[in-house]
């Protein structure tokens, strides 16, 4: 790969741009007494579909944006492998997610700091979580009005987005004016990180004003192929830029940010982890942490769909010409309506068992129907009017492993996710499944309904449904664990984000996460971002 060519030193090196390190970076650029360099793979793109919501459908489609990763066959799904995609540019994953913006559950931040996570729990980080947004509607003694990330709430209410929430009141579920206040309990319509109908991530938010500081540099394409250790300490980066093998140093520390699977694969290729797996592929164990790569968790989807009648949904909006014209005009005048989001309005969480410490399910309402929904290729919609009602288990017990594949920095990671695997996530799937069933059966919502598409009412016995979520269940891309926080011995990280037995280097993304804190992840990797820059600003105090 050619000679690595020593340049100029840094006091902090920030690996991955994505909602985690976009934040990280900024954060420790603030105050201008600290030279930091955020180095990405991916580009700089201005892509327009990166900006408009509905864009994500084309933008998941294609190769110029994103990892396009995928898992090995699941034992549990029949054998397919799902795909996992991950951003491939400033802002990372947040750049070309659904953009749905989820504080979390009380109960999993403060089970975190009872495993012995001083300073994680749930009143310990709604300052933080505050801290990053800007909402206008929310309550200001309970929501930040300030912050550098713009939420907005799906708007204006259409017939379809009501009939599903009077439908969830009818079945049971209350109606939330904000469940992100309300610590992610009942039906509400969805809160997205959009500004004036448009995406507005952590590369709109932190990366664009920090950018402007002299003392932050942003190199895009460039790859990272490992930590520098020195003595049992990092003391920099090694990465690819254009054909050049370069070594770039940190005076303080490097923080991998490169996102659940990539970090743990830049710790194997630095001769951190597993002894087994690096002997394997032939890399010298520098510091062994059994546990780098493991502890996979990721959300399933499952759909529930039904043709429509008395509602324009986006199957008969998207091939018209002249109601896809109507529906852009009404963006490009007022940037709200069915264009300003990726196709879902409005979700309920619910408990399946009453006595769960936090709702079981999430249901979330989708303006579309689809025979084949993660079609590589393009988004195929069924030609009559149709939503579905998505069906995600918010703790899944199943957990996998993402490892090397070999010791080429440049071959994607092998992903193992062990979907349904645990008995317990089939059966809360299945029961998720049969809720939404009974919400659709609603009055507010059944008037609307002309059949259940998908599974269909032939469809009943868990046997049958079980069949059914095996063929067509997929990914909701929520990965975290793979460089699990803990005080226990077996963590790869510890509560204060530092890599066990090296010093100066931190994981600060979504993989430090013990379990999903969320519906959607995309908030707690910026509050571990947040997080980060306070524990590394606080220790570049203590030593100066």
């Amino acid at each position: 790969m050619g000679e690595a060519h020593p340049v100029e030193s840094w006091d902090f090196i920030v690996v991955g741009a994505g909602s985690a390190g976009c934040a990280l970076a900024a954060r420790l650029s603030e105050s201008g007494a600290h030279r930091v360099l955020l180095v990405e793979a991916g580009e700089d793109d201005r892509w327009i579909w990166l900006r408009i919501p509905t864009g994500v459908a084309r933008v998941l489609v294609g190769e110029r944006a994103v990892w396009r990763f995928q898992t090995e066959p699941e034992p549990g799904l029949g054998g397919r492998t799902i795909f996992c995609p991950r951003g491939r540019v400033l802002g990372g994953t947040a750049g070309v997610n659904g953009m749905f913006w989820v504080w979390g559950y009380p109960a999993v931040f403060d089970a975190w700091r009872a495993a012995g996570n001083t300073g994680w729990g749930y009143d310990e980080v709604v300052p933080l979580l505050r801290r990053m947004e800007a909402y206008a509607r929310g309550d200001p003694a309970r929501r930040g009005r300030s912050g550098p990330l713009a939420v907005t709430a799906y708007a204006p209410r259409d017939p379809l987005t009501d009939a599903f929430l009077a439908a969830c009141t009818q079945a049971g579920i209350p109606e939330s004016t904000d469940y992100n206040a309300d610590g992610c309990e009942g039906a509400g319509v969805m809160q997205f990180s959009t500004k004036r109908g448009l995406r507005w991530g952590v590369r709109e938010g932190y990366l664009r004003p920090a950018m402007k500081r002299g003392n932050l540099r942003v190199l895009t394409g460039a790859r990272a192929t490992r930590v520098l250790l020195e003595g049992g300490r990092a003391t920099g980066v090694e990465i690819r830029h254009g054909e050049r093998l370069i070594a770039l140093r940190a005076a303080r520390e490097v923080a991998l940010c490169a996102g659940a699977f990539q970090s743990p694969q830049l710790l194997e290729l630095s001769g951190i982890g597993d002894a087994r797996v690096l002997q394997r592929h032939g890399i010298e164990v520098k510091q062994p942490l059994p546990s780098v790569g493991e502890n996979l968790r990721d959300h399933l989807q499952a759909r529930v769909m039904f043709e429509a009648r008395g509602l324009a949904t986006l199957n008969d909006i998207l091939p018209s010409f002249w109601k896809k014209a109507r529906m852009a005009l009404r963006y490009a005048l007022f940037r709200d309506g069915l264009m300003s989001v990726p196709g879902a309005t409005a979700h309920a969480y619910a408990r399946l068992d009453p006595a769960s410490a936090q709702p079981d399910v999430k249901l979330q309402l989708h303006h579309l129907t689809s025979p084949d929904e993660r079609n590589p290729k393009r988004v195929l919609l069924d030609d009559f009017p149709g939503f579905s009602i998505g069906v995600v288990q918010q703790q899944p017990a199943s957990r996998g492993s993402v490892h090397l594949r070999s010791a080429d920095p440049f071959d994607a990671p092998e992903i193992r996710a062990n979907f349904l695997s645990a008995e317990e996530d089939l059966r809360a799937v299945i029961e998720g499944v049969r809720l939404a069933r009974r919400v659709a059966a609603q009055p507010a919502l059944a008037r609307f309904v002309v059949r259940e598409v998908r599974p269909g009412p032939g469809s009943a016995s868990d046997t049958e449904l079980a069949d059914y979520l095996r063929s067509t269940i997929f990914g909701s891309y929520h990965q975290v664990g793979t460089c699990r926080m803990g005080a226990d011995a077996d963590a790869v990280v510890d509560p204060r984000l530092r890599v066990r037995g090296v010093a100066g280097l931190r994981v600060a993304d979504a993989s430090v996460l013990p379990s999903i804190p969320a519906s959607n992840t995309n908030a707690a990797a910026v509050l571990v971002g947040e997080k980060a820059a306070e524990l590394m600003l606080a220790d570049a105090r203590s030593v100066a």
